[in-house]
């Protein structure tokens, strides 16, 4: 049976950090108050359509985990790992077990966590975007990417969005792509079983926005892009 939780930053908080999920509360979308009442009458107008859609707040999203460690050692270890896994800059997109079909986009949340005779209590809060989006068919996960390091220095960077599509121009001809069976497999970013000029573009795009900060140079934060790639519906409130 699987065990519920979160996804962020391409990491369960089951599988990867052993948290289980004690309780969730998600808040609605408060709608914005966009009032005017008219100078000399009694007519209020509402001006929260104005630009065809109403406009709504932040939606909160509180989480309540719970670790068991009684080695003080190795539960620093996992705290120090937690707290980094909830650490970044800008939004990331969040996947509850509960919505299997739906994510949130996030902020970095805030994360009070409190122990008593080796249970670790986290709080985690945080704020979300008012939509509700869809997710694309395949979600993608650090644990189940092919991550497009080509070669082997342990990021993506533009060398190998190169490599990918000299492999492709090759495998077109007839030729010796000359890449061994694991960098094959990572060239194939998409996992479609093939390379294609698709593949260079989409590793180009990630390191493109990896060099502006949007994602961490991570299997994770590959995950994330792709992800992203598959669907960028607005969503439901």
């Amino acid at each position: 049976m699987k065990i519920e939780g979160i996804t962020v930053n391409g990491v369960h908080s089951y599988y990867r950090h052993g948290l289980r999920l004690l309780k969730r509360s998600v808040g609605s979308a408060p709608k914005d108050d966009c009032t005017e009442r008219v100078p000399f009458s009694s007519v209020t107008y509402d001006f929260g359509s104005v630009c065809g859609r109403q406009s709504y707040g932040e939606r909160t999203l509180n989480y309540k985990f719970e670790l068991l460690c009684f080695h003080k050692k190795r539960a620093q270890d996992k705290v120090i790992s937690i707290l980094e896994w909830l650490h970044w800059t800008g939004r990331k997109d969040l996947y509850d077990d509960l919505l299997p079909d739906h994510h949130y986009e996030v902020r970095e949340p805030t994360v009070n966590w409190e122990e008593k005779h080796g249970i670790y209590t986290f709080s985690v809060t945080f704020k979300a975007d008012p939509y509700i989006k869809p997710n694309s068919n395949k979600m993608y996960t650090a644990d189940t990417v092919n991550f497009p390091d080509i070669d082997g220095d342990g990021i993506v960077t533009g060398s190998d969005a190169t490599l990918v599509l000299n492999a492709y121009t090759k495998l077109l001809a007839g030729e010796d792509p000359e890449l061994n069976e694991s960098q094959l497999r990572a060239a194939d970013a998409d996992m479609d079983g093939k390379i294609t000029a698709s593949d260079a573009s989409l590793v180009l795009a990630f390191y493109t926005d990896v060099s502006s900060g949007k994602y961490d140079n991570t299997p994770g934060g590959w995950a994330e892009f792709l992800n992203n790639e598959k669907g960028k519906d607005k969503g439901v409130i």
